[in-house]
């Protein structure tokens, strides 16, 4: 059974890019739109307007991580990560580390595409809390790796320091690392 089945909360993600100005875009960045797939460059109607528009052009200029009630990661990926991944899960807890299902389930995705030493940058606004405090508590299954909790020497975990506080504003907390879980 996967995390997509146990947590199916019937949650509605709206997915995209957290990035800044056109003229910024990070190459090494992998997009992801509401339907949880790979976000092709659709800046194709200012490409007459502005000599920057084109193909550098940010896919999803709206995505504005001020907005009430958004949040904004970037989930960094090693670049000596040589796994084959299997599902790619983003939650909130309580506390770390987590003892069951995540306080507020975010994203859960089979088989994400994302290219080693980039960062997955996720633009959440559905589901995402107006008040309290929580953690983050992201895990990169990997084939062979665990089930509904990470598997040591297998898959990776990206977690926060410290509580997030959520005010009903949007927050921005920038990237989050993932490392190969060690086991706690």
């Amino acid at each position: 059974m996967s995390n997509k089945t146990f947590f199916n909360l019937g949650l509605v993600l709206g997915l995209t890019a957290c990035a800044g100005p056109a003229d910024t875009k990070d190459e090494n960045t992998t997009y992801y739109d509401a339907d949880q797939s790979g976000l092709e460059d659709s800046s194709e109607d200012d490409a007459g307007d502005d000599d920057d528009a084109g193909s550098d052009a940010d896919p999803l200029e709206e995505a504005d991580c001020e907005q009430d009630s958004v949040f904004c990661v970037a989930l960094v990926v090693p670049e000596d990560y040589a796994g084959n991944p299997r599902n790619l899960f983003v939650g909130l807890y309580d506390s770390l580390p987590p003892l069951g299902p995540p306080t507020v389930f975010l994203f859960d995705e089979d088989a994400p595409d994302f290219t080693p030493g980039e960062a997955i940058e996720m633009y959440l606004q559905d589901d995402v809390p107006d008040s309290g405090e929580y953690f983050l508590f992201s895990v990169l299954y990997d084939q062979g790796g665990g089930e509904w909790m990470p598997e040591p020497g297998i898959d990776y975990v990206a977690t926060s320091d410290a509580p997030y506080v959520f005010d009903g504003q949007g927050l921005d907390v920038g990237e989050v690392n993932f490392s190969l879980y060690a086991g706690k």
